[in-house]
């Protein structure tokens, strides 16, 4: 392999071609021979693969392309070594990655060479460089490796799945191959989540290669009616002659888009088309996987026959259309063997074959061409992150009245400062979200309460991207406006039900209050980690009746915190 390669250096320094990526012509070939390797190794038996991989005692897990690519990745670092980074004259001093700032456009990230758009995008956000998860995913990912992305709240999962994808889009649309590549679709349990992700797709993508699936509506026929449009009546986003190919929704939107919702007359999508669409997704993504999927806690069969949840059909549709070829990404911060043992059976694969989770490291000396054995971690490898102070409130009695008095008393109280507040309604507490609103504008609290998903709704896929940019404080990826023009921090108080808050991201939020007890400890997780994002300063306190308290001092062992405990509503006053 060395010395074809040798040989194919020569020729390509004198003619030199065009390349897709800049880089040294040895790099370039480097590549070149890697994914003919790959495609070498792609026409043997899987079997094969599994025992070649086992003599040179590497990971077995995964479907047939994640061995091939793996074994690729091996023989080439076998035959010229660790392959040297390239040199870059701008690159960013290494700094925690939550204190690197920078304005200027980034040329790479992660070891990714970026597109112009999206290293203007990155370096107007300040993101100078990567996190752990992100170094750890975005060199694996651009290999077209599956994989399960297990990392904090607030740590990037989303940008280290979207820009290796992203920068294909822009490869293929670079070199007029932009038709022929295949679709990407990303899975979110909420259509809040997949507004989000769309925003920061469309930032990062050539434009109008994105598309947001708000409701059931024909994939494959760009609508007018979905485009935003503003007070004039203009659309907002021009045509610009490409079709999207990242497709954006909420799992039971897509699955409804494509085999319609059991009330309609037929499936929006017609089935021939929605057939094409599914045999050439080329990247899966399931954001929040533990939730868009029906995770049991146990092994027992004696258990009701429940029905597959959409995220699980359109799942099992992808990999058997696609013959395993299409690449899946996974994430959340909460996974375990029973979610793994669920995308397994929902892949069609052999619960040891499952993707490879991949967990963020700061150690030095990783090296990113190997592949992470997830057999060294343990169950619960990621809790509530650090910067989050754990508060619990005791309330004597357990009425609604009380309850909301001493939300109440506490919100006032934090509010001698201007914070943003987000309070979270569980399941336990059984509280109406209108109603709750009602009843704190009644006691006027300051500063005044709004529904967050009311404050997101808006009429138009476009019109939601920017309306939910606006709610969060974030315009672009990580740009804030959360300080006003006077530079005054603006206060707000939002309300939100726990089962419409996972994923979603509030810039500069400073409290996340929790009326009653989560679901359990994994529920707290994402709840707490709202807040306490990307290295900032937060507070998560819980408001529970006295006799609740113990319940939830029971999952300070298993997330790895303590709860300190607050006696009075006027002492929060002191808090960050």
């Amino acid at each position: 392999a060395e010395d074809r390669v040798e040989e194919k250096v020569a020729p390509v320094q004198k003619k030199k071609k065009k390349r897709p990526i800049e880089g040294t012509s040895r790099m370039y070939v480097i590549e070149e021979e890697k994914n003919s390797l790959y495609n070498l190794f792609l026409q043997k038996p899987g079997n094969f693969l599994k025992s070649q991989l086992k003599k040179y005692r590497l990971p077995v897990n995964g479907r047939k392309p994640d061995l091939a690519r793996r074994l690729a990745d091996f023989e080439i670092q076998k035959s010229f070594g660790t392959v040297p980074k390239e040199e870059d004259e701008e690159a960013q001093t290494e700094v925690p990655w939550t204190e690197a700032k920078t304005s200027v456009p980034l040329q790479k990230f992660a070891g990714l060479h970026l597109s112009k758009a999206a290293g203007e995008a990155l370096g107007k956000a300040t993101f100078g460089v990567p996190s752990p998860i992100q170094k750890a995913a975005i060199p694996m990912l651009s290999r077209g490796q599956s994989m399960i992305l297990h990392a904090e709240t607030g740590s990037g999962k989303t940008l280290a799945y979207l820009l290796p994808i992203t920068e294909r889009l822009w490869r293929d649309y670079e070199q007029n191959e932009y038709d022929s590549g295949g679709y990407c679709a990303i899975l979110t349990p909420t259509r809040e989540l997949a507004a989000q992700v769309a925003g920061v797709a469309q930032a990062l993508s050539p434009k109008g290669s994105v598309r947001l699936i708000s409701h059931p509506t024909n994939l494959m026929k760009e609508r007018d009616g979905e485009r935003g449009m503003d007070e004039n009546g203009v659309l907002l986003r021009k045509d610009t002659g490409i079709q999207p190919r990242l497709f954006v929704g909420s799992a039971k939107a897509i699955m409804h888009s494509l085999y319609g919702d059991g009330v309609m007359p037929s499936p929006p999508t017609p089935k021939p088309s929605a057939m094409n669409f599914l045999r050439n997704i080329r990247w899966l993504v399931l954001d929040e996987v533990d939730r868009i999927l029906h995770v049991k806690k146990s092994r027992s069969k004696k258990r009701f026959k429940q029905h597959e949840k959409p995220a699980a059909l359109v799942t099992s549709a992808v990999a058997r259309l696609t013959m395993g070829e299409s690449q899946i990404i996974a994430a959340s911060a909460t996974v375990g063997r029973p979610l793994r043992r669920e995308l397994s059976r929902v892949l069609g694969l052999p619960p040891e074959e499952c993707p490879v989770t991949v967990r963020g490291s700061d150690e030095e000396g990783d090296n990113d061409w190997e592949v992470p054995d997830p057999s060294v971690h343990p169950e619960r490898a990621v809790s509530v992150p650090e910067t989050v102070e754990n508060i619990v409130m005791p309330v004597d009695g357990n009425t609604t009245g009380k309850m909301l008095t001493s939300a109440h008393k506490l919100i006032q109280a934090m509010s001698n400062k201007p914070r943003k507040i987000l309070l979270v309604l569980t399941r336990m507490c059984d509280f109406n979200i209108q109603n709750v609103v009602g009843a704190l504008k009644f006691f006027r609290t300051t500063p005044e309460p709004q529904s967050l998903l009311d404050a997101l709704e808006a009429e138009g896929t476009d019109l939601m991207i920017e309306k939910h940019r606006e709610v969060s404080g974030a315009t672009g990826i990580g740009e804030t406006d959360y300080f006003g023009g006077s530079g005054e921090k603006k206060a707000c108080l939002l309300v939100v039900g726990e089962d419409s808050i996972r994923g979603l991201h509030l810039d500069g939020l400073d409290a996340v209050v929790i009326m009653g007890r989560p679901n359990g400890p994994d529920e707290y997780t994402h709840i707490a980690g709202r807040t306490g994002r990307a290295g900032k300063r937060g507070n998560a306190i819980s408001i529970l009746p006295n006799e609740k308290v113990g319940g939830l001092r029971a999952w300070e062992q298993m997330l790895g915190l303590k709860f300190k405990k607050l006696s009075d509503p006027s002492q929060a006053a002191d808090l960050p």
